[in-house]
């Protein structure tokens, strides 16, 4: 299962999460959140740069990441599918064809899935949040037992109030193929964008030990 974890702000706080067993790290280019990312910092080269945007500009999310490194973008805004094309094409004009996107879904009912699909042919992947007061970082959960009514065409990462205690549960949405990994952001915090390591940590081992079983 793939872990991002996401809204990092503090270069020690990420040195420390960069040693984890983590596959994503994100980083919310968006001035009105508390975990808005304005340094610069080096990661291993096992875990891949997310940059989270918010209805931004195609040159503003370009020039990130070329100073970011990114790998991947998250586009957590109203970007239409056209949108989602063009940044394409301006990545692949740019010589970063290699970088990807997912597009984010606020989800809190069945009908919050429908439109999902106009995307599949211009992102590589979807990230389903939960409909909240913020764009992201609410601390709460949709029902996941919607999943089931549902098949994606790309693959899924799952986010949206998940916390230390949610392991063994991810863990099984993994295994009925329903989820592709799992984004944990505010669950973790000891301040916006202050993760705490050894709960992250732990939850790791968790969910690679309900993988197995």
């Amino acid at each position: 299962m793939k872990v991002k974890v996401c809204g990092m702000k503090h270069p020690e706080n990420i040195k420390a999460l960069a040693e984890l067993d983590i596959d994503y790290m994100g980083f919310i280019f968006y001035k009105k959140s508390p975990r808005f990312a304005e340094t610069v910092v080096e990661v291993p080269e096992n875990i891949q740069k997310v940059g989270v945007f918010v209805n931004e500009d195609i040159d503003a999310i370009l020039e990130k990441v070329k100073s970011y490194g990114l790998k991947l973008i998250q586009l957590h805004g109203h970007e239409t599918p056209a949108f989602c094309e063009q940044l394409n094409q301006v990545l692949a004009e740019s010589g970063k064809s290699e970088v990807q996107l997912w597009k984010v879904f606020s989800i809190q009912s069945p009908s919050d899935f429908e439109g999902i699909e106009a995307y599949g042919f211009y992102v590589h992947g979807y990230l389903l949040d939960t409909k909240g007061q913020y764009r992201g970082g609410n601390g709460q959960k949709f029902d996941w037992q919607l999943l089931e009514q549902f098949n994606f065409t790309k693959p899924v990462m799952l986010s949206g109030g998940i916390g230390p205690e949610d392991a063994e549960q991810v863990s099984e949405l993994y295994k009925k193929g329903l989820i592709a990994g799992v984004d944990i952001n505010s669950g973790f915090e000891e301040e916006p964008g202050l993760k705490n390591i050894t709960l992250v940590h732990k939850f790791l081992q968790n969910l690679r030990t309900y993988e197995q079983v």
